[in-house]
């Protein structure tokens, strides 16, 4: 494969993964304003339900792979690889864009 061909294929992986990030910043927000109304009126309807669990999901997500992006040497070359491995089992690592 050709080295251009990796690069881009490493740079759209990175683009996704910081659009995702961006995108979970805003939905942390919403989250919290959800927990918020938890706390206050022991309530919650089942779309907001529905939301904090796709929300925690996301963020597990992220802290996987964020971590090892950050603190190994050469992730990101890794990254692409695992994320395509882990399609092919049916595992999406990337967070969900909503």
């Amino acid at each position: 494969m050709d080295h251009k061909v990796i690069i881009k294929h490493i740079e759209d992986t990175a683009h996704h993964f910081l659009h995702s990030v961006h995108k979970e910043g805003q939905n942390t927000k919403k989250t919290a304003i959800i927990i918020r109304k938890y706390v206050v009126t022991g309530e919650i309807t089942h779309d907001e339900e529905h939301m904090l669990k796709l929300q925690l999901a996301d963020t597990l997500k992220i802290v996987g792979i964020g971590v090892p992006f950050v603190l190994i040497p050469g992730a990101s070359i890794v990254m692409p690889i695992l994320i395509k491995v882990a399609k092919k089992h049916n595992i999406d690592l990337l967070p969900s864009v909503v």
